[in-house]
Parts: C-alpha cells; structure tokens; sequence
C-alpha cells in the first residue's frame, strides 16, 4: 500500500505540471525568461570574443616585436598606459617559525 503513496503522487504533481505548462501564461513566462538567457549568453559570448581578439593582437604584436618585424598600420594598437606595480606586502611573522625556534630554545 505504502509504495503506492509516492506513486500516485509523482502521477498527481505530472499532470499539474502538463496543465501549467499548456497555459498561455505559463508559455509567455518561458519565452521570456528563454529569451532573456539568450540575451544573457550572446552578449557573454561577444564579450569572449573580444577579449580573445584583444588578446590576439597582443601575442601577435609580441611575436613581432620578438622578430624584430614591424606591425601593419592597421594592426597597431594604440599603447594602453602601463599598469601599476602593487607596493610590495609586508612580511607576515611566521608562528610556527617562531615556535620551533623557542622550542629548540627551551631544549637547549
């Protein structure tokens, strides 16, 4: 008897589903959330694009840089001012350091 229960109701959770489904509301819901996630993934897409363009303009003016060639006119990228260095980090005391220190210390 107890299997029955979970049975009929997945049957009774399918068929509410079917009728949601076939509801104008429910298929306007979905083609616009179907058409936002495919605003979403070609504008994703673009933004990969370009930056693999931009990337490839750089190795390529790299490479030729290493040769010693020069760039065509239209492949010259104006220079993008340099990037800063970051300052370096201050040095974190190391505690186990410290530690194995005072022990051979104590041992002494």
């Amino acid at each position: 008897m107890f299997p029955l229960f979970p049975f009929v109701a997945g049957v009774l959770t399918g068929a509410v589903a079917l009728r949601l489904i076939k509801t104008d509301k429910t298929k306007a819901g979905l083609d616009k959330a179907q058409d936002k996630l495919r605003d979403a993934t070609v504008s994703s897409l673009e933004a990969i694009e370009h930056a693999s363009a931009r990337a490839r303009k750089r190795l390529t003016a790299a490479e030729a840089d290493e040769d010693g060639e020069s760039m065509p006119a239209e492949a010259a990228e104006p220079s993008a001012p340099a990037a800063r260095k970051r300052a370096p980090r201050a040095a974190k005391a190391a505690p186990k350091a410290d530690a194995a220190a005072r022990k051979e210390d104590a041992e002494s």
